[in-house]
């Protein structure tokens, strides 16, 4: 067999899929019993630098400390919850070597799960293929989810006449039945992999030049050099999958309980009104991208440490608080671009060879304006609210857990 000289003193006990035993473990840090024994006790001692016989809070934090873990993540606190099997406020060493045999297979499984050949190496493209398929899992799911709402979202963004919601659920229904909810929610799956994979290609790549610039690490750029890498990368992204999502946005707004075929209605835009028709509302959609990031990132910020200055009393917030702040932050931060979105899907869905068709992003903006009011650009938003905000705020409660409660 070829062999791989990057994957050079690689090994893997696990050739196939068996249950996980610490002999597994052992055997894959090249370890004996009694030297991983001999390991976990120098590290309980570390922690134990009064030798007392059990670790307690303080001496959890100043270990943490000692290894110059930041204050603010709490790990110390977490740590003792998690290894204190009896509740007594002390961890002895069997509570201690139960909690690191219980991580050290956590890690394992893990690492089992990524190393898809299972050689003992974990190599960049399974790297790659783990985060982008567990992303587009998740995306996918939450699509199909939110599938309903989406679509009319777009049904009530298009109305230039009185958009209410009741009667466009009814009109739904009366023509699509249950699945005339779900119309374009295959294009919006197919979607969720791709963008996820060029938006993490595009923004690790991104950090690298600002690093580069900069003439520092990619890890030690600041939260404005982050904020523009995650905003380009997204930029990066929507462009290239932007084709998809008008053509999605066109299965919405057709009327009548049978949609076109996806392929005659790409080919009817191809030919009819040529191939820069698939990308018509590119730029606003692009403009509400990075101020969507910062205006969210911001206001949850702001929320959160309003809640530890004046309802906690600078003890950390809890999930709920997290989750509020959340909510807020992402009902707040769309509803800012929410107008950018009602354009761009206006743009998306005028054919170019009507004769109504709008000029340009100006064009439908003055119109909205004169026809509808101000209320005409929050048409669909309290769907699009429906929509957004569980995930973000969802998605908030996630990164504080991980952030804070990684239990090392």
């Amino acid at each position: 067999m070829e062999t791989n000289p990057h994957r050079t003193g690689c090994s893997d006990p696990v050739k196939k899929a068996v249950p996980i035993s610490m002999d597994h473990v052992l055997l894959a840090l090249r370890e004996t019993e009694e030297e991983r024994d001999v390991r976990l006790r120098s590290l309980f001692n570390f922690f134990d630098a009064a030798n007392a016989g059990y670790l307690d809070y303080a001496q959890i934090e100043a270990g943490l400390s000692a290894l110059q873990i930041p204050a603010e993540y709490i790990y110390a606190s977490g740590l003792l919850k998690v290894c204190d099997a009896n509740e007594d406020g002390r961890v002895d060493y069997q509570e201690f070597r139960r909690y690191m045999d219980d991580k050290e297979l956590d890690l394992y499984r893990i690492f089992q799960a990524i190393d898809v050949e299972h050689n003992g190496c974990i190599l960049p493209e399974e790297l790659w293929d783990a985060l982008v398929k567990a992303g587009g899992i998740a995306g996918a799911a939450s699509r199909t989810a939110t599938a309903p709402l989406d679509r009319l979202k777009v049904v009530l963004q298009v109305q230039t006449t009185h958009a209410h919601l009741v009667p466009a659920i009814k009109k739904i229904w009366k023509e699509g039945g249950f699945l005339g909810f779900f119309r374009g929610n295959g294009l919006n799956v197919v979607k969720v992999a791709p963008e996820s994979a060029i938006k993490f290609y595009s923004y690790e790549l991104l950090k690298n030049v600002i690093a580069d610039f900069k003439g520092g690490e990619k890890d030690n750029i600041g939260p404005a050099e982050r904020l523009f890498a995650g905003g380009m990368a997204g930029a990066v992204a929507q462009t290239a999958i932007y084709p998809l999502d008008l053509v999605k946005t066109r299965l919405q707004i057709c009327e009548g309980g049978n949609a076109p075929k996806l392929g005659t209605l790409t080919k009817n835009i191809w030919i009819q009104e040529g191939p820069r028709a698939f990308y018509k509302g590119l730029v606003p959609s692009l403009l509400g991208i990075i101020p969507y990031a910062g205006i969210d990132l911001a206001a949850y910020e702001t929320l959160k440490d309003m809640s530890k200055a004046y309802i906690l009393h600078d003890s950390e917030p809890g999930p709920l608080v997290q989750l509020g702040c959340g909510t807020v932050s992402a009902a707040f931060g769309a509803s800012c671009v929410y107008p950018l979105q009602v354009i761009r899907t206006r743009m998306q869905a005028q054919h170019s060879n009507s004769s109504a068709a709008y000029k340009g992003m100006s064009d439908v903006f003055w119109r909205t304006l004169q026809n509808e009011g101000y209320r005409g650009f929050y048409k669909g938003l309290f769907p699009n609210l429906l929509k957004v905000v569980p995930s973000a705020s969802i998605t908030y409660l996630v990164y504080e857990a991980m952030k804070k409660s990684l239990d090392l």
